[in-house]
């Protein structure tokens, strides 16, 4: 098990699963006094930041775990209930340019980021599964996808023509190339 950081209010969802941060960040407005105390005295490292700051707590959450070597973050509760905060998720994570592999995990669905470079990504999945993939950032990326119903090779997506939304997983893998630009994908979990 790796190192748990909350941002912010993230530490209530952890306050109900009775797991105490390792590191509490933010600037502190939408967690309750209560659920603060708790991690003071669960013995979190609390940083704190002012409220007027260019970060977000998931950003600033996502530095503080690549200033301690994380390679592989996994990111909770991103989706949140308001649509603002989880679009910035997703442009911190594209503006991330740590070599880490963030991946948001929620319920009903994984989401992560593919820029050029990342060559070629062979991903485990169950038969059935709906998964999109949309452009992300400024340029177009040129995309191949094996092992679903609707296999692309060396497609360009772009923005006015959403061709990656929902297609189904074939088998237990599947197979995305990316090249140029960023690609962004949605995993829906399918639950048997």
């Amino acid at each position: 098990m790796g190192v748990i950081v909350a941002a912010d209010s993230g530490a209530e969802k952890l306050r109900e699963l009775e797991r105490p941060p390792e590191i509490l960040v933010g600037d502190m407005d939408s967690i309750s006094p209560a659920t603060l105390d708790w991690c003071k005295k669960s013995g979190a490292q609390i940083l704190i930041f002012p409220p007027e700051k260019d970060d977000t707590d998931t950003t600033l959450a996502i530095k503080t775990l690549y200033e301690r070597g994380a390679l592989d973050v996994d990111i909770f509760g991103a989706s949140g209930r308001r649509e603002d905060h989880f679009l910035a998720t997703l442009f911190s994570i594209y503006g991330a340019d740590t070599g880490m592999k963030l991946l948001i995990t929620e319920e009903n669905f994984q989401a992560g980021l593919m820029k050029d470079g990342d060559s070629c990504t062979i991903m485990e999945a169950i038969e059935g599964e709906t998964w999109s993939f949309l452009p992300f950032g400024g340029g177009l990326p040129v995309v191949t996808l094996e092992g679903f119903k609707y296999p692309l090779k060396g497609q360009t997506l772009d923005y006015t023509r959403p061709l990656g939304v929902s297609n189904v997983a074939t088998g237990p893998l599947v197979k995305v190339l990316c090249r140029g630009g960023a690609l962004i994908y949605f995993r829906w979990l399918k639950e048997f």
